[in-house]
């Protein structure tokens, strides 16, 4: 194997050289026989080379293009606008694909600062915004519109000397997609709520292929996306929206990594190809997607996405650190070479139709600063686990100890109370309380399914579905159940797959049920964790087959100012 990539890689070099239509397509044959022949380091697992060729990010520059063409002409039209606020251009879903989403362009005499106001059905369904800094030249973005509506923005203009001045504009948006399905509102009790400043924070339901969309404290559909999104839906340190998209509108599959925001505009956008051997014949390639479940924001802006590596036997168990700016990839992670090789060789939980082995199936991950740790779950291992980031050396286990080898025993976290129920098919872990995370102690957040596929299997098994944190002492290597919430709801929230559970504001957390009764349902209930109170809850129906909820998450309209600026982005480096 060793001498076919000296001879193919020896090959490849010739061909750069070349150049020419017939180079391009002897080089594009060379990287097929590459993909085909893979190169293994040992049996069953790739070569950290093979996997880079594989996969293969690019940085695509057509969707920032795009924005920058858009800016361009709202920079002319602000330029144009007379003086006076009640000369104003008005403009509906100013990025094409958030239909909920407005841009006031406004000149004042004075230099004004701005207060925006999007007027809702109720006070707590009434969204505000302040906008930093005094200026003559506006343009006030606006989010949280109804669909099908003539909704009344007001903006209040104040001057430096405090003199106010008001100006009310209507914006008329189009019907809602059939893909959001029926949100019925069950329960609301918006005071006891975690709506934020300005009651801007929205219930996101990301979708697991399809519409993604936002819901206001009474079940009210207040933005949407007309990108189909698949899993990925995070909010970045820039204030930014990374979502998991389609490279185009007619592609089957989603490989299209985006860094966007709530108006649509695309600051970078990541591409996978994607095309990996099938396994019952590996001299054949296939189209797959290739981030499958998460995405997450490293402290150096990095990018750590959850793979299939290309391989013709195994999936979604590698995760790649892409460099943010160039899409490089610069740290490959093979969850065989950490957990025992017993796990996928001898893996028998579930099957695919494509034949491909999903021994892991990991579904999320969180990332500790304070330890340079990362955690891991995986839905098919039923197990949540922690690594060194640097070294990737195991640092614990949560997880029943069944059908694990003897040295990885030493790993497993000890219940510190009798008739501990382990985890089964756990889905969104999270670090929370990271103020009172202290020394080596840490509280961990994640969705139950309860769905043992691999270990730890109870009479209580596949009977409902929670949210639960645990305390995790690193150092006694104990594990305590803090909280959990779910059983009461009995087996209509049970979900065989899909789920989570966040914690939001100071006392409460948000579960997203999204594959109730059989994945005909997504419900989304919000709890105070000090009374178990149910403070909202809403039924999504009548959805497309396959998109159920894959999330709930609650998240800020406006995480940072509500100036739309208008100069040009700077496309990312190629």
């Amino acid at each position: 194997m060793k001498k076919f990539w000296k001879i193919s890689l020896g090959v490849l070099v010739v061909l750069v050289i070349g150049g020419g239509a017939t180079a391009y397509q002897q080089r594009h044959n060379v990287r097929r026989l590459l993909l085909v022949h893979q190169h293994y380091s040992k049996k069953n697992i790739l070569s950290t080379n093979q996997i880079k060729l594989n996969l293969r990010p690019a940085v695509s520059t057509k969707n920032t293009t795009a924005t920058n063409r858009l800016n361009t002409t709202y920079r002319n039209d602000l330029r144009h606008v007379k003086t006076g606020i009640t000369h104003a251009k008005v403009i509906v879903n100013p990025y094409k694909t958030s239909p909920l989403s407005g841009l006031i362009l406004v000149k004042t005499t004075a230099a004004t600062k701005v207060k925006l106001t999007v007027h809702g059905d109720t006070p707590k369904t009434t969204l505000t915004k302040h906008v930093a800094g005094y200026r003559t030249a506006h343009s006030v973005g606006v989010l949280g519109l109804y669909a099908n509506r003539t909704n009344r923005v007001t903006l209040t203009f104040t001057q430096k000397n405090g003199r106010k001045s008001y100006a009310t504009y209507t914006l008329k948006t189009g019907k809602a997609p059939h893909g959001i399905g029926k949100n019925t509102l069950k329960t609301s009790h918006p005071q006891k709520m975690a709506l934020g400043k300005g009651n801007n924070w929205l219930t996101f339901a990301v979708s697991s292929q399809g519409t993604t969309y936002g819901l206001d404290a009474r079940g009210q559909v207040r933005w949407y996306s007309t990108n189909p999104i698949s899993h990925v839906f995070k909010r970045l340190a820039n204030n930014r929206l990374l979502i998991l998209t389609k490279i185009s509108a007619s592609a089957h599959k989603y490989n299209a990594l985006r860094e966007t925001d709530f108006y649509g505009r695309v600051y970078r956008q990541y591409n996978f190809e994607g095309q990996f051997p099938t396994r019952k014949d590996h001299s054949k390639l296939a189209t797959n997607t290739v981030i499958h479940h998460d995405a997450i924001e490293l402290p150096n802006h990095n990018l750590l996405l959850t793979v299939d590596d290309g391989s013709s036997k195994y999936v979604e168990d590698t995760m790649i650190e892409i460099n943010y700016k160039t899409a490089k990839i610069v740290k490959v992670i093979d969850l065989k070479r950490i957990l025992p090789k017993s796990a996928y060789t001898q893996y028998d939980g579930t099957h695919r139709a494509d034949g491909k082995i999903d021994w892991f199936h990991q579904n999320s991950m969180v990332y500790d600063p304070q330890r340079d740790e990362l955690i891991v779950s995986g839905r098919n291992q039923d197990m949540i686990f922690a690594i060194n980031y640097k070294t990737t050396k195991l640092q614990w286990i949560l997880a029943a100890p069944e059908k694990l080898p003897q040295r990885y025993q030493a790993y497993l976290l000890q219940p510190t109370t009798k008739h501990f129920r382990y985890s089964g098919g756990q889905h969104a872990v999270n670090i929370i309380h990271t103020r009172k995370n202290k020394g080596e102690s840490i509280a961990l957040e994640f969705y139950d399914n309860n769905v043992p596929v691999t270990r730890g299997k109870t009479k209580q098994s596949k009977k409902w579905s929670a949210g639960e944190i645990v305390s995790i002492d690193q150092l006694k290597y104990t594990v305590t159940k803090t909280w959990s919430f779910g059983k009461s709801l009995g087996q209509r929230n049970f979900t065989n797959i899909v789920g989570s559970s966040y914690a939001v504001g100071r006392h409460n957390t948000l579960i997203g049920f999204g594959y109730a009764s059989n994945g005909k349902r997504s419900e989304f209930v919000e709890v105070n964790r000090k009374t178990n109170q149910i403070v909202f809850d809403v039924d999504r129906t009548h959805f497309k087959h396959g998109d159920w909820t894959y999330r709930a998450q609650r998240m800020a309209l406006y995480p940072g100012s509500a100036t739309v600026g208008l100069k040009a982005i700077k496309p990312a480096m190629k």
